[in-house]
């Protein structure tokens, strides 16, 4: 070893190897100059850290990047370093490859078992299939450089076996090449063919078992030809794919191809047989171990509503000009980052517009070869890794400072790349328990050269078409170098996002890389995507709701109305022999007694007046007395606990509270009774009308500090909110709506004004007929109600208690409070045709609804739940990200509401009306809390509450989304699901309805993810509800109640197959015991690991049959049992498998000294 401080390596060494690396004049290279400015990107420093460390050098990728100067870079490569060894290549006449089984590299394992149907986004080949067109070739020639190419390149003639190996052939087994001959056919039939042609080989999976992985296809048609070349990744990777098609042109114009010293088999014997890079392994290892717990997931980019069957990929395209280019690369390098990285920002942000959570991470893919062996440049096979990317596009930055962020991470997480992106995915899965996919991939191929040589292209003709597809992939952002210019490619399962969603990402991407090339300007500009123009423009037209406000107070519709018409019916009660009412004259009288009384107890215009009563007419004329008053009424449920009502009452200033037997409460407010108060002697001469801004009422709900929150709002938030219901539905004074809602309910309030600021009549529900159906149906029936104003549970047991005697009076039923399923808009036009249906969206703080959606004719198959709608007259709508940009279409974020009908706030509590409250582009708004996204067509949906966002083994999963999917389950009404259990939460589900015909886990697997799936669902005749009517979450939970714990041992085997099975798996994953129902990724287990598990059972049991995906499909030793044993009794041998396993479980239970013996 040479001395300290001795070099090994000259600077005038290291300016020539960069200046190679760069192509220029070694003079251009100084000292301290930055190298990343000069040109010298992270593929060309990898390639230099490897060459670097086989001479000896210790030195890593990460500290080139970290001080990308000469003067640096000899620092830190002279000094104490071992002298370079000798390279050992291979002997003359020692073969590079033998016809002996080898194992995949990493890469190509995951390819291949992306492969199977029945992994998740599974069902595609890795493989690249280009179209040139336009040149003459000559067919037998052609065939000849196949043959050649195939003969001089090991991989082309691979096959893959079941056990996880591949194994070189002499030949491959099925023919590689075809000729198409069209030129018999007229025009149209040979564009139907090519378009056909394109289609097939665009998607097909080339018979690998059989060491088919490449397609070569000639079409000859009139005086042209089209050679289509699909090759599977499995056997190469871009840098490879770049020496096939150069070797086939060459081949094709006469040359004879070398025969290879060196080959992709060796290499993979030599990379496992090599120690000089454990203890790298082990540091990245360790390195990338200590962010496992904090690591995010795969963007979370908005998904088709129905789950696609077409597994098709869908290619975009755009091709920036070489001036262009050559300005986006000198802009780069004058700010320090390299074109790839510029470009890597450019698309971690366009992801990240569309993505419901700023971090995320990518999939990079590196090539890279170690420099082994003179040749190694021109062997193919599949060289590639990768790194898990983890950016986070939540600040507002511009450009250059979004690309200096993302080469940091970049070089910070290539610097451990010695620990693979897939290791990494596999350590993420056995740490959550479930496989993780990152299935948003941005590959740069810039440097690799052009993807096409001049010759290539002369030989063969331009490129037509050229797509590549990968299992477990969404989206592949590819940037290639092509006729002097960049090729930006995505390849995108298409089916798998909603339509036009695509277009616009990559819209959106395009249109930022083409203003980098225009010039420095861009780079300034902020990084973040915003809403384009077109979304812009709907969402402009739809909360375009400004119109005429009646400028009255909540309760002056109906005096005027008395003071008109005193005779027409106002309130309604009862049925049969116990039916009453009372007139808008006798009811005005009665609250003016009211308001009298109130005065005489000393209430002032603008106090609060509570109101605990029964539910019945009483409630009515009381709140219409308090409003005469000129005061706000707090409504308070009799069956509330009297500690709420103690907090409510001493959180409000209550001047006074309206009872039903006068008696004062705990606070030492004084009571009124309603009865001494509507027979008061001095009732006020008329109804005090304040201005709009007063406080109309004052409503309760819960608070998530424990604390309830009391919503102050004014009569015009609320006037809006009915006057445009009314508008919408047309109510006049022959309507009749069903006043069931309890009063401390905000629907309640539309019950009651919404009828008599038309003069209409209101049909109470007492506070007996509260529980039954039966009551409400009769109701409806004889006062022929005809609106029906309600939650969607009371509707459910109105349409289900009241088939064939409901009537045909309702013309118009309005839902809101919780989750409108769709399904009941199907029933409601069974049974009343005719009858609308809308499913409106709001919250107290939004004075009851703020969207509506109305339902006509069926609704949309992949609707579980009706949608939020657009907003109402006068009313705004946003969805905000929480970095406070709004949302773009499908992605959701937090709904906003602003306009006429926001609250005041909160009473007495200013801290969290400022925080719930906020004025934006001068506006007051309200952030509610909900989960909701935009459609396209300016439509809200709500997707559930941001509160019930929950973390399940490090995926954030929405109750709401679970929610919906087990609602759009045929039979399946309602259903809740919740987080049960501390120490191992678990996730769970109640559903109730109609019976529900096939497995309802399995079906969930069609809709959600498997980390999103109940591990337990409770079937329930009815899922209980509040006495609003509401879901009851609380009462569900209960019954959920904790997860079921396994009290002893694990499920033992219960025969010899399983047994066999369970010691097979508890062996490869070293966990004993393993229980015949332990999920196999749960225990720990990875796709290496089934890999190995499913190659035992292959070769010690026995099983030809058995394939990986099997393991994946079932994830339990019993599931595995049982599919094995499914296919043994197909075959005519159903007790096989069970002798076997009878022999293994006897052998494997020998000493070692019993097996010598038995020997």
């Amino acid at each position: 070893m040479p001395a300290r401080g001795e070099e090994w390596i000259s600077k005038d060494e290291i300016k020539a190897t960069i200046a190679a690396h760069l192509g220029c004049p070694v003079t251009d290279v100084a000292d301290h100059d930055d190298l990343i400015q000069l040109g010298l990107n992270s593929i060309r420093m990898m390639s230099l850290a490897g060459g670097w460390r086989k001479r000896g050098a210790d030195i890593t990728f990460a500290e080139l990047a970290a001080s990308p100067t000469v003067e640096s870079w000899h620092g830190l490569l002279s000094g104490d370093q071992a002298p370079p060894p000798s390279p050992e290549w291979p002997q003359p006449g020692e073969p590079a490859t033998d016809d002996a089984p080898f194992p995949l590299a990493p890469m190509q394992h995951a390819y291949w078992i992306g492969r199977s149907d029945e992994q998740e986004l599974g069902g595609v080949a890795a493989h690249l299939y280009v179209e040139f067109d336009g040149a003459a070739i000559d067919p037998q020639r052609l065939h000849r450089a196949v043959d050649a190419l195939v003969a001089a390149h090991p991989m082309l003639r691979t096959r893959f076996l079941p056990d996880g190996t591949q194994q070189t052939l002499a030949r491959p087994g099925r023919p590689v090449f075809e000729v198409v001959d069209l030129r018999d056919r007229d025009a149209d039939a040979v564009e139907a063919e090519l378009a056909a042609i394109r289609d097939r080989k665009t998607h097909q999976r080339l018979a690998i078992e059989d060491g088919q992985v490449i397609d070569v296809t000639l079409t000859l048609y009139r005086d042209r030809a089209r050679l289509h070349l699909d090759v599977d990744m499995l056997a190469g990777d871009a840098m490879s794919y770049r020496v096939l098609i150069t070797d086939l042109a060459d081949a094709y114009g006469g040359a004879t191809l070398p025969i290879p010293r060196y080959s992709y088999q060796r290499y993979l014997d030599q990379r496992r047989a090599g120690r000089d890079g454990a203890a790298a392994h082990e540091r990245d290892r360790q390195w990338w171990q200590q962010r496992l717990p904090e690591m995010s997931g795969a963007p979370e980019l908005p998904r088709a509503p129905e789950r696609p069957a077409s597994r098709r990929t869908v290619r975009y395209h755009h091709w920036l000009a070489p001036e262009a280019k050559e300005r986006l690369i000198t802009g780069a390098h004058a700010r320090g980052v390299t074109p790839a990285v510029a470009l890597a920002a450019v698309f971690s942000d366009t992801i990240g517009g569309w993505s419901a959570q700023d971090r995320f991470l990518l999939n990079v893919p590196l090539f890279h070869r170690e420099p082994v062996h003179p040749e190694i440049d021109r062997v193919i096979g599949d060289f590639t890794s990768s790194i898990m990317l983890e950016v986070d596009v939540s600040e507002n930055i511009s450009i250059a400072q979004r690309a200096k962020a993302v080469q940091r991470i970049m070089y910070d997480s290539g610097s451990h790349a010695a620990y693979s992106g897939l290791e990494v995915l596999r350590d993420l899965g056995r740490h959550r328990g479930e496989p993780v996919l990152a299935p948003v991939v941005f590959t740069s191929a810039l440097d690799l050269g052009e993807l096409f040589s001049d010759n290539v292209i002369r030989t063969f003709g331009d490129p037509a078409w050229i797509i590549s597809q990968g299992p477990q992939v969404l989206l592949d952002a590819q940037i290639t170098e092509l006729r002097g210019g960049l090729l930006i490619n995505w390849d995108v399962r298409e089916a798998a996002f909603p339509p036009g969603l695509v277009d616009a990402m990559f819209d959106a991407f395009t249109k930022t890389v083409r203003r980098l090339g225009d010039g420095d300007t861009a780079w300034d500009a902020e990084a973040a995507v915003r809403l384009p123009a077109n979304q812009a423009q709907v969402r402009a037209a739809v909360n375009a709701t400004d119109g005429p406000v009646s400028g009255r107070c909540l309760h002056q519709g109906f005096f005027d109305r008395a003071a008109a018409h005193p005779d027409d019916v106002a309130v309604l009660w009862g049925y049969d022999d116990g039916a009453g009412g009372w007139s808008y004259g006798q009811l005005a009288s009665a609250a003016l007694a009211v308001a009298g009384a109130l005065r005489a107890q000393g209430v002032a215009p603008g106090d609060t007046v509570a109101v605990r009563l029964p539910k019945g007419r009483d409630q009515i004329l009381a709140v219409l007395g308090v409003l005469a008053a000129g005061a706000a009424y707090l409504p308070i449920g009799v069956d509330q606990p009297a500690a709420r009502q103690t907090k409510i009452l001493a959180a409000t200033d209550a001047a006074a509270v309206l009872t039903a037997d006068g008696s004062p409460v705990d606070t030492g407010i004084a009571g009124l009774s309603i009865e001494a108060a509507r027979e008061y002697p001095e009732p006020l001469p008329a109804a005090v009308i304040p201005d709009t801004s007063a406080i109309a009422y004052v409503l309760f709900t819960s608070g998530s500090t424990g604390q309830p929150k009391g919503v102050e709002v004014p009569h015009s938030a609320a006037m809006n909110t009915i006057d445009a219901v009314n508008d919408w539905f047309g109510v006049g004074n022959r309507d009749r709506s069903l006043a069931f809602s309890a009063l401390e309910f905000d629907l309640s309030v539309y019950d009651i004004f919404g009828m008599f600021a038309t003069g209409a009549a209101v049909v109470v529900v007492e506070e007996s007929q509260r529980s039954s159906a039966d009551a409400w149906v009769e109701l409806i029936r004889q006062h022929r109600v005809s609106i029906l104003n309600c939650v969607p549970g009371i509707l459910d047991m109105i349409l289900e208690s009241g088939a064939n005697r409901l009537g045909d009076s309702l013309r118009a039923v309005i839902l809101g409070g919780d989750w409108v399923a769709a399904s009941l808009a199907r029933r409601l036009t069974a049974m009343i045709p005719g009858c609308r249906f809308a499913g409106l969206g709001g919250a107290t703080e939004t004075a009851i609804h703020s969207t509506i959606c109305e339902v006509a004719g069926e609704p949309p198959p992949h609707w579980a739940t009706v949608p939020f709608g657009v907003p109402l007259r006068n009313v705004r709508c946003r969805v905000v990200s929480p970095s406070g940009r709004d949302c773009l279409d499908w992605v959701p974020g937090e709904l906003w509401v602003g306009g006429a009908n926001v609250a005041a706030g909160y009473r007495n509590d200013p801290e969290r009306t400022a925080q719930r409250f906020v004025v934006h582009e001068g506006m007051r708004w309200y952030k509610t809390g909900d989960l909701a996204r935009y459609w396209p067509d300016g439509t809200i949906e709500f997707l559930g509450r941001a509160d019930h966002q929950v973390q399940i083994r490090g995926y954030r999963v929405e109750l709401g989304e679970v929610e919906s999917a087990l609602r759009s389950l045929p039979g399946v009404r309602h259903a809740v699901a919740a987080v049960v259990g501390t120490n191992a939460p678990q996730l769970v589900a109640a559903i109730a309805g109609d019976p529900v015909e096939g497995d309802v886990m399995v079906a969930l697997a069609e809709l959600l993810p498997g980390y999103m799936i109940p591990s337990r669902i409770l079937m329930l005749e009815r899922i209980p509800l509040t006495p609003n009517g509401k879901l009851d979450r609380r009462a569900a939970v209960a019954l959920l109640g904790e997860p079921d714990t396994p009290a002893g041992p694990h499920a033992a085997a219960t025969n010899d197959l399983q047994a066999a099975l369970a010691e097979i798996v508890a062996e490869v994953l070293d966990v004993h015991p393993v229980g015949v129902h332990d999920d196999f990724f749960a225990l720990g287990g990875d796709s290496v690991l089934a890999t190995a598990v499913v190659a035992r059972v292959r070769d010690w049991l026995e099983v030809d049959h058995a394939v990986v995906t099997d393991l994946f499909a079932t994830r339990t030793v019993a599931g595995f049992a049982e599919r094995l044993n499914k296919r043994e009794a197909a075959r005519g041998t159903p007790q096989r498998l069970a002798v076997i396993a009878r022999h293994y479980l006897d052998v494997a239970a020998l000493t070692d000294e019993e097996v010598l013996a038995e020997g």
